[in-house]
């Protein structure tokens, strides 16, 4: 994998004058871990009336990783860690086109464990971390196109007692004291930025997603738990400053993944899961700026699946905690503004499906907990539009459905919601914020196992 990039790196050499910075790629065979630590650094400075395409920096990969007795310790098999900067730069250039596609994309990832899976201190599914700030910068240019697509997206990973597509029924796991699954951390912040520049177009799409996960302990493994804790910190800042004719799309930041954890049983399902996705829209000084956004965190499916049942009823550990604010501020005698965003943290199906007693319904409460808010503000400027809608909204919670249509509705104590709407409109003419959904379309459902 490593022979990719740097011989790329000869050919992007010619135009930036910083790119693409190798530090270490390392693998640890007998555990199966994955750890990645370099970046990728485009700085354009100076250049006239070129068109660049840069892609494929660690990308499609295929690694499988076999193991049986890797780890006796109770740590887990597949660790997987990427520390991976991504800055775009454009600086003193006119009339360039950048096209960036796949940084880390189109790669499979398949940890699998075999028969002798009988120790109890095994864990299927070890460390997921991902840190990758992103930033994209332009600043005193003019006539710049920057389509910028799949950043960290395309991607499967998957940990097995078995082989992928062979049947597992002849496999005697044991006890999975450790579980299935393992901590899940991503963190990417999202910066982009145009400085006193002219007729600027930037394009993003699929920042992190297109993306499957699954944890599989085998149909006969008793786990001690399914499901790790969960942190996805994804704050976006879009900001614009002292320019003209500007156009920012942006779709898909953190969205369109599946997550699977399945077991045979399992003494507890789920996890705590954190999330962190404010979104700032800065305009400041600046004239005909168009910004359309959708899809900061949603269209997500995660999944939480007991295919057998225990002998004892298992419990529901599954909190959710999530900020999800959006701040417009367009100040400075900007004029001529408008901002499409729609989708902050919506769309997505959370399933929990197993026999959990009436007892593990009653542990529901305050399970999800979500802050929400939406600030406008708009000082010293004129011609601004601002439509905005589902801060937090069309999301869908569903505990042990035997489908989704046969559950029913939980009461209001399952979930709290904070948040307001903020309108501040100062010295400004000619202002229209339209605004829909702070919370609305949720759904908290329950749906007994069936007789």
């Amino acid at each position: 994998m490593m022979n990719k990039p740097i011989h790329y790196l000869t050919i992007i050499l010619l135009f930036v004058l910083n790119s693409c910075k190798v530090d270490k790629e390392t693998y640890n065979r007998q555990s199966g871990d994955y750890a990645l630590s370099e970046s990728v650094d485009i700085q354009i400075m100076g250049r006239t009336g070129e068109n660049i395409k840069f892609g494929n920096f660690f990308s499609d990969t295929t690694i499988v990783r076999s193991g049986d007795r890797a780890a006796g310790d109770g740590t887990g098999f597949g660790d997987f860690r990427v520390t991976l900067p991504v800055n775009i730069e454009v600086n003193d250039s006119q009339d360039m086109t950048l096209n960036i596609e796949d940084i880390f994309g189109d790669n499979k990832f398949t940890w699998q464990r075999l028969k002798s899976l009988s120790d109890q201190a095994r864990r299927v599914g070890g460390n997921f971390e991902v840190d990758m700030p992103v930033v994209i910068r332009v600043s005193d240019s003019r006539g710049i196109e920057i389509d910028l697509e799949d950043i960290f997206s395309d991607n499967s990973f998957t940990w097995t007692v078995n082989k992928p597509g062979e049947a597992d029924s002849n496999i005697d796991v044991g006890l999975l004291g450790g579980g299935v699954g393992g901590p899940f951390r991503v963190v990417m912040s999202v910066t982009v930025e145009v400085f006193d520049s002219e007729d600027v177009g930037i394009d993003v799409e699929d920042i992190l997603c297109d993306m499957d996960f699954t944890w599989n302990g085998g149909a006969q493994s008793s786990a001690a738990f399914i499901g790790g804790s969960m942190d996805i910190e994804v704050p976006l800042t879009f900001r614009v400053e002292r320019s003209e004719r500007v156009r920012i799309n942006l779709e898909d930041t953190a969205g369109d993944m599946i997550l699977d954890w399945t077991a045979g049983s399992s003494e507890v399902v789920g996890g705590p899961m954190f999330y962190d996705v404010p979104t700032h829209f800065i305009v400041v000084n600046s004239r005909d700026v168009n910004i359309d956004f959708e899809d900061q965190a949603g269209d997500n499916i995660l999944n939480w699946v007991l295919e057998e049942e225990n002998s004892t009823p298992p419990e529901l550990h599954s909190t959710v905690t999530a900020t999800s604010s959006a701040v417009f501020r367009v100040t400075d005698d900007s004029e001529g503004v408008k901002i499409n965003s729609e989708d902050f943290f919506s769309d997505n199906i959370y399933v929990w499906k197993g026999r959990f007693s009436e007892e593990a319904r009653s542990d529901l409460d305050g399970s999800v907990s979500v802050s929400a808010s939406a600030i406008f503000k708009v000082e010293g400027s004129q011609d601004v539009n601002i439509d905005a809608e589902d801060v937090y909204g069309d999301n869908i919670f569903a505990w042990s459905p035997p489908e989704i249509n046969q559950a029913s509705p939980l009461p209001a104590s399952v979930y709290e919601i904070f948040g307001d709407v903020q309108r501040n409109v100062v010295r400004s003419d000619s202002v229209t914020i339209e605004f829909a959904n702070l919370s609305q379309g949720n759904q908290y459902l329950w749906g007994p196992a069936p007789e």
